[in-house]
């Protein structure tokens, strides 16, 4: 299978990988994309969560953590440079299941976790779990043009931040690099991965940027948008 891989590993403006995201799930796909991407410090909304029940907001104001509003569904999350996101996003022809998306990236990040030398790994429809603790969850969003999910992966996020910013967590969490025992880079995970892809799905990747098109949506959803409290602090 023949796989386009966008990779944006230097942390990032939130408000602008979001708008990419929901650029990425609104125009025409010929073949699978992943995307991996990593925010500045962030908490992150599913689409329909409620700002003041699942965010510590003045906390994040009074600590450069962004608040940003994601266009699809699930719950709140943190974003920061020890955390990183992966998306996949298939073409309607593969049909209208959000579940074969989840699927397919759960199975890529057992793979990696595997291959890290990590024990104890479960899943549930839309986490991974090691010992029982967290690493990573899903989100999704079905349109015309393209199945889209995006999963978080802790590899050695600031715990102590993250559950300062936010109010609840509603299942315990861990990172991989305290689950390896040592500390773990994104950049080494990013290798992990995409070695995964390569070796054990037998994925031909050839790495890509944006086009054109994608690059001014996400432009204008940004703008329109991404940057304003109507969105991201909507009730």
């Amino acid at each position: 299978m023949n796989v386009r891989v966008i990779e944006s590993l230097i942390p990032s403006d939130p408000y602008m990988n979001l708008a990419v995201e929901e650029a990425l799930n609104n125009v025409e796909v010929d073949k699978p994309v992943m995307r991996f991407w990593v925010n500045k410090p962030a908490v992150v909304l599913g689409r329909f969560e409620d700002v003041l029940s699942e965010v510590n907001v003045e906390y994040c104001l009074s600590n450069d953590v962004a608040i940003v509003r994601r266009h699809s569904g699930g719950g709140t999350v943190y974003h920061d440079e020890g955390n990183l996101n992966i998306t996949l996003v298939l073409p309607r022809s593969y049909g209208g299941r959000l579940t074969l998306c989840y699927d397919i990236l759960k199975d890529v990040l057992v793979s990696t976790l595997n291959s890290l030398g990590l024990k104890n790994i479960t899943t549930t429809s839309n986490e991974v779990l090691v010992n029982d603790r967290k690493v990573s969850g899903m989100a999704g969003s079905l349109t015309k043009y393209s199945l889209l999910c995006h999963s978080t992966l802790l590899v050695s996020s600031d715990l102590t931040k993250l559950r300062s910013s936010l109010r609840r967590l509603k299942k315990e969490v861990t990172t991989l690099s305290s689950e390896v025992g040592y500390y773990t880079t994104i950049e080494e995970v990013y290798t992990y991965l995409i070695k995964s892809l390569n070796e054990v799905f037998l994925w031909r990747i050839f790495i890509d940027d944006l086009t054109v098109d994608e690059v001014k949506l996400a432009e204008e959803l940004y703008l329109s948008k991404y940057l304003r409290d109507s969105w991201n602090f909507k009730t």
